[in-house]
């Protein structure tokens, strides 16, 4: 019965347009949630209540997940929330993201993990061998230390997406943003 929730929410998110990435995240997420309120002894039917979503935080706050993944759990709560009240499953919306989701502490984040002056002047000179790497490998590793952009994103990038008058490069991101890089 519980399971059946979760596949009308995957057709729900399909009709709504989401990704299919997103799909399959909020997806997992909520097969993670339902899995364990039934291991709590809830026979799920599709009325959600704050203690579920409350008890289901802590779980996976005690379980030390990232903050970004807890929080992404969140959201995917908030959707499936969502998706129980315009279907009549569910009475209210129970899940507040402004108490639910984790703070996050200014200079707290994650730190990029860079490389230093002598690794990359050491890719520089490896690139610069013609017999090792072709001229489109060395374009793909210049384009990725100076421009910052994602493999995805580089993956998509044609010859179109080039201003070359002012030396800009159009990159379609996640989501289909689309931005404008310098090169």
């Amino acid at each position: 019965m519980a399971l059946d929730f979760v596949e009308k929410f995957k057709r729900y998110l399909k009709e709504d347009g989401k990704s299919p990435k997103t799909i399959e995240s909020y997806v997992g997420d909520i097969a993670g949630f339902v899995s364990y309120i039934q291991n709590m002894g809830v026979k799920f039917q599709g009325e959600l209540k704050r203690f579920y979503v409350t008890s289901f935080r802590n779980h996976i706050i005690e379980s030390q997940y990232e903050i970004a993944t807890i929080n992404k759990r969140i959201n995917s709560l908030q959707a499936f929330n969502k998706f129980l009240v315009k279907n009549n499953f569910s009475n209210e919306n129970v899940v507040d993201i402004r108490k639910d989701r984790m703070k996050v502490a200014f200079g707290s984040e994650k730190q990029v993990e860079v490389f230093s002056e002598k690794q990359v002047e050491r890719i520089l000179f490896y690139i610069q061998n013609e017999e090792e790497v072709t001229l489109r490998d060395r374009m793909i590793i210049l384009l990725l230390m100076y421009t910052g952009v994602r493999v995805s994103e580089i993956c998509s990038i044609r010859i179109s997406n080039i201003d070359f008058l002012t030396s800009h490069l159009k990159i379609h991101g996640k989501g289909g943003k689309v931005r404008e890089v310098p090169i």
